[in-house]
Formats: C-alpha cells, sequence, structure tokens
C-alpha cells in the first residue's frame, strides 16, 4: 500500500463500517472523516460527495468479494465448487450477518427507498453475485432453470441474513447454509454422487 492511497483505503474501510452499521443516511461525511482519523476537509480530497464514497465502498467490497470467489477458480470446477465458495463466504459471516444484516443488501433497500441512482449502485454487487450463480448452475442446466435456481440461491442467502439479524442469531445462517447444501444434491445430482463415494 501507497503513501497517498493508505488514506484513502482507510477513508473507504471507514465508510465500509459505517454504511454497514448505520446505515447510509445517518452516516455523514463527518462521521468518515472522524472514524478514518481525517479532518472533513482532507477527506474531500479523496471523495468529493457521499455518492463518490458510496461508489468505492461497493467497489471495495466487490473486488475484495471476487477475489475470494473468482480467484481461487480453477479451469474445469464443477458448479457445486463455485457455489460452495460463495456458501462459504456466507457461513464464515454469520456473526456480522446476524449484528447487521448484510452490508450489501441493507443497502441495497435503503436506497431502493430514497434515490434510484444509488440503488442502482448498491443493487450491482447483489446481481453481479446472482450472475455469478447462473454461470455456475447453467453449466449443468438449461438457461431458464439455471436463472430460478440462481435467484433461489440468492433469495435464500438474503433472507437468512435478515432473520439472523432479526433474531440476533448467526445459527440461522448455519440452518440455511446446511439446507442450501442438502438443496444442491437435488438440483446438482453428480455433486451428490461425488459427496456420498
Amino acid at each position: 500500500m501507497t503513501e497517498t492511497s493508505a488514506p484513502r483505503d482507510r477513508v473507504v474501510a471507514a465508510a465500509s463500517r459505517l454504511f454497514a452499521t448505520r446505515g447510509f443516511a445517518a452516516t455523514s461525511i463527518a462521521d468518515v472523516a472522524e472514524a478514518s482519523g481525517l479532518l472533513k476537509g482532507n477527506l474531500a480530497y479523496y471523495f468529493k460527495t457521499k455518492q463518490d464514497l458510496l461508489e468505492a465502498v461497493v467497489e471495495a467490497r466487490a473486488k475484495a468479494l471476487w477475489d475470494e470467489l473468482v480467484a481461487p477458480a480453477q479451469p474445469g470446477e464443477d458448479a457445486r465448487a463455485t457455489v460452495g465458495r460463495l456458501l462459504d463466504h456466507v457461513r464464515a459471516s454469520a456473526d456480522e450477518l446476524a449484528q447487521y444484516g448484510c452490508p450489501v443488501g441493507g443497502l441495497a433497500t435503503e436506497l431502493g427507498k430514497t434515490d434510484d441512482a444509488l440503488h442502482t449502485n448498491a443493487a450491482g454487487l447483489l446481481l453481479k453475485l446472482e450472475a455469478y450463480l447462473f454461470e455456475a448452475f447453467a453449466q449443468t442446466m438449461q438457461k431458464k432453470d439455471a436463472e430460478r435456481a440462481a435467484e433461489h440461491l440468492l433469495a435464500r442467502l438474503q433472507g437468512a441474513a435478515v432473520v439472523a439479524q432479526a433474531r440476533r442469531d448467526p445459527a440461522v445462517v448455519h440452518r440455511q447454509i446446511d439446507d442450501a447444501l442438502t438443496w444442491l444434491d437435488t438440483v446438482l445430482p453428480s455433486a451428490r454422487r461425488r459427496r456420498r463415494a
């Protein structure tokens, strides 16, 4: 990390944390500046508007997630491995989801009520995840079936985050991941045979 990028990265990390824990509307530029150890005027050097900051937060979350999901992919890997990485990621995030809900889903929901342009930005990562799942399922399913499977699984994961947060119970996430793995056995029969072999 270069000296120039370090303060910017601190700002993005602070904003990401505050947007997830307080919400976008309840977080001011001054809050982000304070949390990142910068003066408000200095923060403006990196981000002119709160929308610029939101875009940077979504981009950083997307990059981190894509590094975790796409970078480890092996040529010719099966759909189960591809989908499994996302399920592993969600399982590892269970405590955070139970405390604050899904940071991306929460932003998309909040901004969808007030600002179409910002909503599109925040919802983009969820739609990329749906496309990621679709590509995995499309290896073994017809297009329409793959679309439904991707939608089903993403909706299940988002629902798990909402219920876990409502109950403050990460076990909800773990149960839903376990059920999703059982469901995968029904839609990816070759994966079931390998798992039981």
